[in-house]
């Protein structure tokens, strides 16, 4: 039943549809709703909370830091969707060239097979020449039955989070965020919040206690507690500070990439082009425009994955939080 689904995604191009749809699915995905969940609970205990006319402070700060806590993870959980779908919609869309490229170097291989077989019965190649060109043919048809197989695993994959979905190439990228998204995704940092909201539970802890009638040990612990919570506050938002900026500084490059790959596929394009004005004035060979058809197809993957990777590490900037 699986692989019917798959082979039904391969025979329906009308089924393709781009990366924006597919991220819309997100708030569908099972760890998102779970999020979701907990944050409805958590707003319901809240309101509960502050209807209550015999709440204490107490329980109002630790009902408010609930909610707030839910909030922050909920956003993580539909950030991580979001870059889970991405990554996995990359994978299928390079499975899908890479099958591609697959078909087209196994017709390549068999022309070149047969070119052989004709060159040995000419005498213009040897028995060597003809079993490399065979073992050509044979891993080209090794590699093709693979690609499908990939393709397969990766379709599966994104089904498992959009549902039956056929990925097409990526048109728009999303513009490099400002140096400022790092200030706010430490702000919005689940791990950050959690840590932010143990030490004001502490410090409010702290207050309530009457030095004239609790112990000097019960108040040197909770300061001790509340130093040592700081520390490793400042100890995580550093770390943390410091991949994220590492992760904002490579999107430049990965930028750059893409538009070096988008040249050499034009380049690739110009080329086969002109190699097919050749062919058709009877002045190259069916195997080399094949041959330029795949070093096209080689320039048109490379551009994808060059899009793709940069749209991965983007998602996944968006997803440390």
């Amino acid at each position: 039943m699986k692989r019917a689904l798959m082979t039904l995604l391969l025979l329906l191009p009308a089924l393709a549809q781009p990366l924006p749809e597919a991220l819309k699915r997100a708030p569908e995905v099972a760890g998102v709703v779970t999020a979701r969940l907990d944050h409805v609970l958590k707003q319901k205990d809240l309101a509960r909370t502050l209807q209550d006319p015999l709440r204490t402070a107490l329980s109002e700060l630790q009902a408010r830091q609930a909610a707030l806590l839910a909030e922050a993870k909920l956003k993580r959980a539909l950030a991580q969707a979001e870059s889970d779908i991405v990554a996995a919609y990359a994978q299928a869309r390079e499975a899908e060239l890479q099958v591609a490229l697959a078909a087209k170097a196994l017709e390549v291989a068999e022309l070149g097979l047969k070119a052989t077989e004709v060159r040995v019965k000419g005498g213009g190649a040897t028995s060597l020449d003809l079993m490399e060109a065979q073992n050509r043919a044979l891993e080209a048809r090794k590699n093709l039955e693979a690609a499908r197989r990939g393709q397969e695993s990766a379709l599966a994959a994104l089904a498992n989070l959009v549902g039956a979905w056929k990925p097409e190439s990526v048109h728009e990228l999303p513009p490099i965020p400002g140096e400022e998204v790092v200030a706010s995704l430490l702000q919005e940092h689940a791990d950050l919040l959690q840590l932010r909201q143990s030490l004001e539970l502490l410090r409010f802890q702290r207050g309530l206690l009457d030095e004239s009638f609790a112990a000097r040990k019960d108040l040197e612990a909770l300061e001790d507690q509340a130093k040592t919570l700081e520390e490793n506050l400042l100890s995580l938002e550093r770390s943390l500070r410091v991949a994220l900026e590492a992760r904002h500084r490579q999107l430049a490059p990965l930028l750059q990439g893409v538009k070096t790959a988008e040249e050499a596929y034009q380049a690739a394009q110009e080329r086969y082009r002109a190699e097919e004005k050749r062919f058709q004035a009877g002045l190259t060979s069916r195997l080399s425009l094949l041959q330029q058809e795949l070093a096209l197809k080689q320039a048109e993957l490379a551009w994808e994955q060059a899009k793709h990777a940069y749209l991965k590490a983007y998602y996944g900037l968006l997803a440390s939080r």
